[in-house]
């Protein structure tokens, strides 16, 4: 475990080697927010955790969510996903009850013409992690490609279909 003291010279050291580096910034100027990499469960923890893979770690499979799945199976624990994608990948009409059913219907539209879609909720009761850890397994580990067969086995996207962001979300049941 690193501790704070070393994280904070390991930063200094950085922005004294690297000066031209700066944080990225909103266009009304603050620090922009940014996401970071997935958060693993510990076997101590809350029992939650969430992992985000977006258009560089989706090139990869987003290989990176595989410890989370593998940790939240393990546990036992219940998963969601959302996924990011061009608007005419998906089949069904935004806020269609048969897309994702007990899920929000006011999808947010985007200026680049992609949606995010969010299927599992706590409220639905979500998605074993068993059974995505063995798909996410049965295609070597390529998350990416276990949530898209998944996502056309339902009917949900057309074939051929690119997810260019994806979100998984895990919880304890009750």
């Amino acid at each position: 475990m690193i501790e704070a003291a070393q994280l904070s010279d390991q930063l200094r050291t950085y922005r004294t080697r690297c000066p031209h580096i700066t944080r990225r910034t909103t266009a009304a100027g603050p620090r922009a927010r940014v996401r970071t990499k997935a958060v693993l469960i510990t076997p101590t923890g809350t029992g939650t955790g969430t992992g985000r893979a977006g258009a560089e770690a989706m090139a990869s499979g987003a290989a990176r969510l595989c410890p989370l799945i593998a940790e939240a199976a393990r546990q036992r624990l219940r998963l969601a996903f959302t996924v990011r994608m061009p608007k005419s990948g998906f089949t069904l009409a935004s806020g269609s009850r048969a897309g994702s059913p007990g899920i929000r219907r006011d999808v947010i539209q985007r200026a680049d013409h992609t949606e995010e879609r969010s299927y599992g909720s706590a409220t639905t009761g979500g998605f074993d992690a068993v059974e995505f850890a063995q798909r996410a397994d049965a295609a070597g580990g390529d998350v990416a490609a276990a949530v898209t067969q998944w996502l056309l086995e339902t009917g949900r996207i057309h074939p051929g279909a690119h997810i260019t962001h994806l979100e998984i979300r895990t919880w304890r049941s009750r």
